[in-house]
C-alpha cells in the first residue's frame, strides 16, 4: 500500500466513520506491499477507530506485510484474519464496514443497529 492507496482508502474509511460505523475490517488481499506512508496510515486509523470505542481489523494480510508489521512490533495492535466469515464473527455483533484499497473493489458497509 503507497501513499496513494492510503489517500483513496483514508476517504473510504472517513465516509464509513461519518456514517456512524465503528467496526472496520480491511481486506489487504490486493495489497501486494506496503510502504511507510501505508503503515502510518493503519496505525492512525486504529487509533482514530479505537479512541472513539470502535474495532479495525485486517484480512487477508501477504506474509510480506505481515513481515513489515512483525519488525515494528505492530502485530499485537492488529487482529488479523484469512477469512471473511471469520473476521466478521469476531466482531460482538458480527456486522462491520469491509473496505479494500484498491478502487475496484467497492466498500461494503453495514450500518449497525442500536
Amino acid at each position: 500500500m503507497a501513499a496513494g492507496d492510503s489517500f483513496f482508502l483514508r476517504e473510504k474509511i472517513k465516509n464509513v466513520l461519518s456514517m456512524g460505523i465503528q467496526k472496520l475490517l480491511i481486506d489487504m488481499d490486493s495489497v501486494p506491499y506496503i510502504d511507510s506512508t501505508g503503515v502510518g496510515f493503519l496505525v492512525s486509523s486504529h487509533t482514530s477507530i479505537t479512541q472513539d470505542g470502535g474495532h479495525l481489523k485486517l484480512l487477508k494480510v501477504k506474509p510480506k506485510i505481515l513481515e513489515v508489521l512483525k519488525l515494528m512490533n505492530l502485530l499485537k495492535i492488529f487482529e488479523i484474519f484469512e477469512d471473511e466469515d471469520t473476521a466478521m464473527k469476531s466482531f460482538s455483533d458480527g456486522k462491520a464496514a469491509v473496505a479494500a484499497p484498491k478502487k475496484k473493489k467497492p466498500l461494503k458497509a453495514v450500518k449497525e443497529t442500536e
